[in-house]
């Protein structure tokens, strides 16, 4: 065995590992998800519709990031430890989800447990769009045009929507109330989210120089 194979081979150990290990922290985080379900003090609270939703949405987008993860990994994605310390903070994000949705169920729009949980897709979206970066950095040769460019497009939305929740949470910051701020800037949000749908289409419309051979 070549050198060359040894250390490809070695490279390809580390990133199975990787994958197996965040499969795990997947596993786990998702059962805290449905332990955040605590048997309420009064029985007409057992369906209370917002405990359920936030649990439900939680645990239906825990499913997708594993999703996203694993459309990553799939194309021969051979991580370096740049990669594998991206991918620690992004099971980081993964795994303190539990614990935000249960802030968030307890205390409501308070920042602190909002900014928790809004806080913690920004680190899960961020993280993602740079392991997808860096996949597609590697799939450089791949022929598969239609499919890198819709990672591309799927990379450029994840970003723009983590700087879209950084900008809201400085903002609440500022502001010093969530609630009311929600509700004062519900038309601008609105509007601020459709310009960056409209800018990520705009910006997606074909690969950058720096992803294609």
């Amino acid at each position: 065995m070549t050198p060359e194979t040894s250390a490809a081979a070695a490279d390809e150990r580390f990133t199975s590992r990787l994958e197996a290990f965040s499969d795990l922290v997947f596993g786990f985080s998702l059962s805290l998800v449905a332990t955040r379900l605590d048997v309420p003090a009064k029985a007409q609270d057992i369906f209370a519709s917002a405990r359920w939703f936030a649990v439900i949405g939680t645990f239906g987008f825990v499913c997708r990031f594993w999703l996203e993860h694993y459309r990553i990994f799939r194309h021969r994605f051979v991580a370096s430890m740049f990669d594998a310390c991206v991918n620690f903070v992004f099971l980081f994000a993964i795994a303190i989800l539990p614990y935000a949705v249960q802030t968030f169920l307890r205390f409501g729009m308070v920042y602190a447990s909002f900014g928790l949980y809004l806080g913690d897709f920004v680190l899960i979206l961020s993280t993602l769009a740079i392991l997808r970066l860096r996949g597609l950095r590697q799939r450089r040769d791949d022929p598969d045009l239609a499919g890198r460019l819709h990672d591309w497009r799927r990379t450029v939305l994840h970003a723009l929507l983590a700087a879209l929740f950084a900008a809201l949470l400085v903002l609440l910051y500022e502001r010093g109330s969530t609630s009311t701020t929600l509700r004062d800037f519900d038309v601008y949000l609105i509007g601020i989210s459709a310009v960056v749908l409209f800018a990520g289409r705009r910006l997606t419309r074909r690969l950058p120089r720096f992803l294609v051979r």
